[in-house]
């Protein structure tokens, strides 16, 4: 979104930086990045570094990086939704040196998922930040800010496409004033450990069935299964033992797409007459009457392990 708009507004693009080709689909096919397949289209150099095996948030060879970068004769190095730190032996040898289009107000929500989380924390505000480049992610100076509400209908995938739709304009907006340093009113940020939140993993969208079954019923959550949410660290105990309706259902919303709410549940066999555990992913979900702390939660659609997509109507099978 904001490469394209960039090239729309007659930026010339030296170059661009993506993730390697990897393996998508059933038949694990080595397949490019979007980005990569768009740059390809309007015949511009394509730079595609390794991460480094051990700290995926480093490059490989960061020298190799920056040689192969400097190359290209940028004049500035513009950042989106790229999860490697640039480096800053890079940033200082470039005329302008580099911005960030940052999904979040910043200084909240620093880190490589601000959306999900602002989601996942019940926010009903977020919104785009500029920022220049530093070797702390997301601690430079911010050039331009700009809000936007947080719907109640809102998953990760609508929010963060609204957001870099934002973030392009507003980029495109303050280029020719960063360019000619016609701006002083950069803010300097007060970060703390409290602004910065993790990267999400598949494990995070783990919760217990016995929590969802409380959600369901209305009935008050029994503690010991608290222990085994994984994202229950992240709040009040107090909080989250009253709200966790509300919770649960800004997780589905928040880790939508990826990684997806799950579950594990006790199913029995008539024919074998035994009972397994299988994996339960909860596809769709809603609150009634509407979402707010006080509502129950009613699972709309899951998919047991093996098994395709149904309704509902399955939750009596596993009561």
């Amino acid at each position: 979104i904001v490469l394209n708009k960039l090239y729309e507004a007659g930026y010339p693009i030296a170059g661009v930086v993506t993730k390697p080709p990897r393996p998508i689909g059933r038949n694990q096919e080595m397949t490019p990045t979007p980005v990569a397949g768009w740059a390809e289209s309007k015949i511009i150099p394509t730079l595609t570094p390794a991460a480094h095996l051990e700290k995926p948030w480093l490059f490989a060879d960061e020298d190799t990086f920056t040689h192969e970068v400097l190359k290209l004769n940028p004049e500035i190095l513009i950042i989106a939704d790229y999860t490697q730190k640039i480096p800053q032996k890079l940033v200082g040898q470039v005329k302008y040196g580099g911005l960030n289009v940052h999904p979040s107000l910043l200084p909240a929500y620093r880190g490589p998922a601000p959306v999900p989380w602002a989601i996942l924390k019940g926010e009903t505000e977020t919104g785009v930040s500029l920022v220049t480049l530093t070797p702390e992610f997301d601690a430079g100076h911010i050039i331009a800010r700009e809000k936007e509400p947080i719907l109640p209908t809102d998953t990760t995938d609508s929010l963060l496409t609204r957001l870099f739709e934002k973030g392009a304009e507003l980029l495109v907006k303050k280029l020719p004033d960063y360019f000619n340093h016609s701006s002083t009113n950069y803010q300097l940020q007060t970060t703390n450990s409290h602004s910065y939140f993790p990267r999400l993993t598949r494990n995070d969208g783990f919760i217990p069935w016995g929590i969802l079954k409380s959600a369901i019923n209305g009935t008050p959550v029994p503690e010991i299964f608290i222990n085994d949410w994984p994202l229950a660290k992240y709040f009040d105990r107090n909080y989250l033992i009253h709200n966790f309706s509300f919770i649960i259902h800004n997780s589905y919303r928040a880790l939508h797409p990826w990684p997806g709410i799950w579950t594990r549940v006790q199913i029995k066999s008539d024919k074998q007459k035994t009972i397994s555990e299988k994996r339960l992913k909860i596809l769709k979900m809603h609150l009634d009457p509407k979402p707010s702390p006080e509502s129950k939660l009613t699972l709309d659609c899951m998919q047991l392990e093996g098994k395709k997509p149904v309704s509902g109507a399955i939750i009596n099978l596993l009561e």
